[in-house]
């Protein structure tokens, strides 16, 4: 049986128009989009993977000693006495970078990290499917962008993204957009040296009703 031409056609640019806003999507809407089905789906795995965690978890040390002055002053004098900055000192005691993926991993696999920051009235949890659906994209070259991110709450936050090879990724957080556009444009860290496994430990439930500071 043959269609009429009529609906076919429309058909047919319907798909063309479909394929046209997926080529003009931008590769960091891209990376959001994809995190954003990865929360939808629980699926933790995917999720890092679209972020550079060493990287992240640099940045949110930086966050951490703007936010707590008394450790941004330890960093200060450990510098001046030639001891290097304060993540330095604490590198055996924390290690950021794990703790920051253990949390991720619980709170995406449980979907306890996109509930509370759906709700949370502070601008430190953008991690909601719609809101990095809905981003505002600002490219600051080919290599680097910010994204502000809305959640449903109406507390707004910036992610910092870097192009690495043929993929955009995740390399930071931030409050104000001028932190995020340093998180953007910044070295990559380098990589971390080899350690040996550690048996996983369960993380701590969360505290009711407190948003998940990643």
């Amino acid at each position: 049986m043959r269609l009429p031409r009529r609906p076919v056609a429309l058909l047919v640019m319907g798909l063309c128009c479909l394929s046209l806003l997926a080529c003009m999507t931008s590769g960091p809407q891209k990376t959001l989009n994809a995190m954003a089905d990865a929360l939808g789906k629980n699926d933790s795995a995917a999720f890092l993977a679209l972020m550079d965690t060493r990287q992240y978890a640099a940045n949110q040390f930086n966050n951490m000693k703007q936010e707590n002055r008394g450790l941004d002053m330890l960093d200060s004098l450990s510098r001046d006495l030639g001891l290097g900055g304060v993540d330095n000192l604490l590198g055996d005691i924390i290690n950021m970078e794990d703790r920051l993926c253990t949390a991720f991993r619980r709170g995406v696999s449980t979907g306890e990290m996109m509930a509370q920051c759906r709700t949370a009235t502070t601008p430190d949890c953008p991690w909601v499917p719609e809101s990095l659906r809905k981003a505002r994209i600002v490219e600051l070259g080919a290599d680097a962008a910010v994204a502000s991110v809305t959640t449903p709450a109406g507390m707004t936050s910036w992610l910092a993204l870097q192009k690495r090879g043929e993929q955009w990724k995740v390399v930071g957080r931030a409050i104000m957009e001028e932190e995020a556009r340093r998180y953007a444009q910044a070295p990559a860290a380098a990589p971390a040296a080899p350690a040996a496994p550690a048996a996983p430990a369960d993380p701590a439930p969360a505290e009711a009703g407190k948003p998940v500071n990643l």
